[in-house]
């Protein structure tokens, strides 16, 4: 009886993968041109003898992020795709000092085109920035919250600004760079008289909820304005849109703004 003896192909572990391939091709490209030389000039990436590129650190980077569960298992994620045989040390090392070259890349990536469409610039407006922020909580065992705070571009399609805070920083206008013919599109958690103030002494526009009870209206000659009592007396039907001229008082100074009201059809109030 003979035994039949097979080898098995020794198969190097840094052989250049299919996802691989797909980096190279599909994400290298779009990534800034000075991205070696700001991984340098930013200390992340020092020396090439144990990661190859600035791109292969920006992949692990990733691979932590969205794929793995432990600097152990980078390290050995990063040896079978080939990216770097560097333990989990030198990469939680390489991780440390990544954050100054990640949020400069941020920044890179989420700049807004400078492009204006025609009928923006006719009204004097050069952004549409929908602004709101989310809460993130943390695996582990001290719960802790991050707040993310985001302002979207409406016309580019894309983030345009983005904050990483702690749950001590609440949501807030100020956190946002706002220029001159920008239109702010944000929820009630903005609509404070402290924060439509600033949107306008920057010169932009703002569109926001807000209630009744924490933002005081006034009318020209100073007097204030129950706005409940006001809604009822238009005695408007579901789908009629109303509004009044109004003013908020900001340090002694009214600033003059309009309060805008839908009243909603039996329909819209079941879907609400």
């Amino acid at each position: 009886m003979s035994s039949a003896h097979h080898d098995t192909p020794n198969m190097s572990v840094t052989q250049e993968q299919p996802g691989t391939q797909s980096w190279e091709r599909e994400v290298v490209p779009r990534l800034p041109n000075q991205l070696h030389e700001q991984a340098q000039q930013l200390h992340a990436f020092e020396r090439s003898r144990q990661i190859g590129s600035a791109s292969d650190l920006l992949r692990g980077v990733l691979a932590y992020v969205y794929t793995v569960h432990s600097f152990a298992h980078l390290s050995l994620w990063s040896v079978l795709v080939g990216v770097a045989d560097i333990s989990a040390n030198a990469w939680r090392k390489r991780l440390r000092q990544a954050g100054p070259w990640l949020t400069w890349l941020l920044q890179e990536l989420l700049a807004s085109s400078t492009a204006v469409a025609p009928w923006l610039a006719r009204s004097g407006l050069r952004r549409v920035l929908l602004i709101d922020g989310t809460h993130v909580p943390c695996p582990g065992p001290h719960g802790l919250i991050w707040r993310v705070h985001t302002a979207f571009d409406l016309l580019t399609g894309r983030l345009s600004q983005l904050r990483v805070t702690d749950s001590h920083v609440a949501e807030r206008l100020e956190l946002f760079e706002l220029q001159q013919g920008d239109l702010v599109i944000t929820d009630r958690a903005n609509g404070y008289r402290e924060r439509i103030a600033f949107v306008r002494e920057r010169l932009a526009h703002l569109v926001v909820r807000f209630s009744a009870a924490t933002l005081p209206l006034h009318d020209a000659q100073g007097q204030r304005i129950d706005v409940l009592k006001w809604l009822k007396g238009r005695h408007a039907p579901g789908g009629r849109i109303c509004s009044l001229p109004v003013c908020i008082q900001q340090q002694g100074q009214p600033l003059a703004l309009r309060m805008i009201a839908l009243r909603l059809t039996e329909a819209q109030r079941q879907r609400a």
